[in-house]
């Protein structure tokens, strides 16, 4: 029976592929210890714990991941995988990135949450981004700087882009369903060539809305070819792997928008450049041939040549740019049709109408007013004429008096006066005391 002997080099070999295949992307939370630079840049130092020690390098590519300086005896928890050195024998951690203690579940859980996601194929689709698109639908905050920096680069860059903005909040309590919502109202245009999601730099806690997995299924929906430029170069969201592109930062996004345009407008120029090249050396090698023949003989059949050429490229021409126009045409009037679309359910229309019926139904209530006002007037016209005509006064005035005790009773009979009694007699412009005689 052989036994199989091992050399050094392929034990440390097995080690090594058994570490790295079962220790990839993993958190480990420790204190940070013997912090050293490399004379090439790199960052080492050890992690320890009360039991152990486990040696951990960060290579100067990464360290611009790191927002905060790393000092001896700080507790952090870094996120890598771990590697074996073959030469030295030694195994270390290579971090990705690290973190304050405290913070490391939050990453773990997004961790777990792209396996998840990878797992059910989010990450898997990639549809092919259109090389020369015309209609580009940008979901951004209008008011941030990455909605500019897109515009700008696009406009210098002469692509012949029709720019589409569609506002959002992209942080705070209200960044969620205003992304959502956008999705939605997004898949109901018909036409568009690509929707990229637009986010300037920021903290780790101004980007983690786009690691929700509600936004990042929502963006894996919109029907149209899609590209994530969410932070800076070092960012990555959830959105950036369900996108079919990702872009390091918004101006980034409008370089890859227009990239194959503007290259092909400079291959364009420079095909022209080499074909009016190649022009003038055949005219130049034709020259030289015809001037061993008589100009007599061959200048009406040159003449009848160049003339049917011209003629052709003139009609050539005119097919092309009528062709161009047309489409030109149609796909304004496509655009018209979604614009027409988009502003007829924007909110100002809709409040629009909402102000224009309250103002309508303002009227009506004014009206209903006025009409309610004008009956009471002409009603408390007739009370006022009624009581004027029953005042007392008017009665003494056309001849009769009211007759009434010292105390003011009136007397309604004979029978309630006595002889002696003082009774007063009133008028319309005075009054009577008497005594009853008789």
């Amino acid at each position: 029976m052989s036994v199989k002997i091992y050399s050094v080099a392929q034990i440390t070999k097995l080690i090594k592929d058994i570490l790295e295949a079962n220790f990839y992307g993993i958190w480990v939370e420790g204190e940070i210890s013997s912090l050293r630079y490399s004379s090439t840049g790199h960052l080492y130092f050890s992690l320890v714990d009360e039991k152990a020690s486990l040696g951990v390098i960060v290579y100067k590519n990464r360290l611009k991941n790191i927002r905060f300086e790393l000092k001896n005896g700080m507790k952090v928890v870094l996120f890598g995988s771990l590697s074996l050195y073959l030469k030295g024998g030694e195994y270390r951690i290579v971090a990705e990135h690290i973190r304050l203690s405290g913070a490391g579940k939050k990453f773990y859980d997004l961790e777990k949450l792209k396996q998840e996601f990878k797992q059910q194929g989010y990450f898997d689709r990639k549809r092919a981004v259109p090389p020369y698109p015309r209609k580009v639908i940008v979901i951004t905050s209008p008011t941030g700087a990455a909605v500019q920096d897109i515009i700008n680069i696009i406009k210098r860059r002469g692509a012949g882009v029709d720019i589409y903005i569609y506002p959002v909040s992209v942080q705070g309590e209200t960044a969620k369903e205003s992304i959502l919502k956008a999705f939605k109202e997004i898949n109901k245009i018909d036409k568009a060539d690509m929707v990229v999601l637009a986010r300037g730099g920021g903290s780790n806690e101004d980007l983690w809305i786009f690691n929700d997995p509600d936004i990042a299924k929502g963006f894996f929906d919109v029907k149209f070819p899609t590209i994530s430029a969410v932070g800076h170069e070092t960012d990555f969201t959830l959105c950036d792997f369900v996108a079919d592109l990702r872009a390091e930062t918004p101006s980034a996004a409008a370089e890859l928008i227009t990239k194959s345009k503007v290259e092909m407008l400079e291959n364009i120029k420079k095909f022209k450049r080499i074909l009016g090249l190649n022009m003038q050396r055949i005219l130049n090698n034709n020259n030289r041939q015809l001037t061993l023949y008589s100009k007599v003989r061959f200048r009406l059949r040159i003449d009848g040549f160049i003339g049917n050429r011209i003629l052709y490229l003139d009609n050539l021409e005119q097919k092309i740019n009528s062709s161009v126009l047309n489409k030109i045409a149609s796909k304004k009037s496509q655009i018209q049709k979604h614009l027409n679309v988009i502003v007829g359910n924007s909110p100002s229309t809709k409040l629009k109408t909402i102000k224009h019926k309250t103002e309508l139904f303002q009227f009506k209530i004014e009206e209903k007013i006025k009409l309610i006002l004008e009956n009471g007037r002409r009603d408390l016209d007739g009370y006022t004429y009624k009581l004027t005509s029953l005042n007392p006064e008017n009665i003494l005035k056309r001849g009769y008096t009211i007759t009434t005790d010292t105390q003011g009773k009136p007397l309604k009979s004979v029978n309630e006066a006595k002889k002696n009694d003082c009774i007063i007699t009133r008028f319309f412009d005075g009054s009577i005391k008497s005594t009853i005689k008789n």
